[in-house]
């Protein structure tokens, strides 16, 4: 969670953490603005928050649309977070709002429930046993029951399906869906292995799934790149979650998107913003 990265990469980072109101659980990356002026918003997993970057890509927008920007990118959030009573107003009180597509790992189906925090932990329905949909999917795979786990990739993308057209709507013209990942969405599901049926973020998401979603939202921007990976760290003994530690006694990032592509995205994303605000003054 996004609280974590704070204190595991506290030696080269600091991302400025601090309380938005009414959220009273969790803490998201700062500086909060104003919310009672005019902001723009973003909500995503990781990505969002910018791990291993001093200037997420939410921020560089901000500053080219001179905009405050509203961060509650989270660690393994999806679309249920997004309309928690606390979390939904903020989307829906903001001048423009930028919605990277979650992981499918933070979605609900028939055996698996999210709907508690929204992320990608959750219960399992059959004992409420609460447990990670990673080690959750692992033991359905495990089971090799082919039927039950093809019914269950169905149903959790058509979880995130509705909760993200929801979300879309929810945003009322204000609404832009970012695809930022290493991989394009067209993929067909490997029903081999669960990394086949997954595939790298956003796990499970594939070109089905975004073109149901795209027309809720009013423009939609595909960035697919690995550009500065592996992005070197800094020296340390042991690893660090979400690092590797490599031969030459530094940690290296190979998941999350490096500064380069946060720039990008910046790019990418300042055009539809543009159209959305209708180059309107601030």
């Amino acid at each position: 969670m996004s609280s974590d990265y704070e204190d595991y990469d506290a030696p080269a980072y600091d991302y400025g953490m601090a309380a938005v109101p009414g959220i009273e659980d969790l803490r998201f990356r700062g500086p909060v603005p104003d919310l009672d002026a005019p902001y723009l918003a973003g909500i995503g997993g990781a990505q969002t928050f910018g791990r291993f970057v001093t200037d997420p890509f939410l921020a560089v927008l901000g500053q080219r649309l001179g905009l405050p920007c509203l961060n509650l990118g989270l660690g393994g959030a999806g679309p249920e977070f997004a309309h928690k009573p606390a979390v939904l107003p903020l989307l829906q009180r903001a001048a423009l709002v930028v919605v990277q597509c979650f992981s499918g790992r933070s979605a609900s189906n028939s055996l698996f429930d999210n709907t508690l925090h929204g992320r990608n932990s959750g219960v399992l329905l059959a004992n409420g046993k609460p447990t990670s949909f990673e080690t959750f999917f692992d033991e359905l795979c495990r089971r090799g029951e082919r039927d039950r786990i093809e019914r269950v990739v169905t149903e959790t993308r058509e979880d995130f399906t509705f909760k993200m057209r929801e979300l879309g709507r929810a945003l009322e013209g204000r609404g832009i869906l970012l695809w930022i990942a290493r991989r394009a969405p067209d993929y067909e599901t490997d029903w081999s292995s669960p990394f086949g049926m997954m595939n790298y973020y956003p796990q499970f998401i594939d070109r089905n799934v975004i073109e149901a979603i795209r027309p809720c939202f009013d423009e939609y921007v595909e960035y697919t790149a690995t550009t500065g990976l592996p992005q070197r760290l800094w020296p340390a003994d042991e690893r660090v979650p979400g690092t590797q530690l490599e031969d030459d006694g530094w940690l290296y990032n190979h998941y999350y998107p490096t500064p380069e592509m946060h720039a990008e995205a910046a790019a990418r994303l300042e055009p539809a913003c543009r159209r959305i605000l209708g180059n309107a003054e601030i």
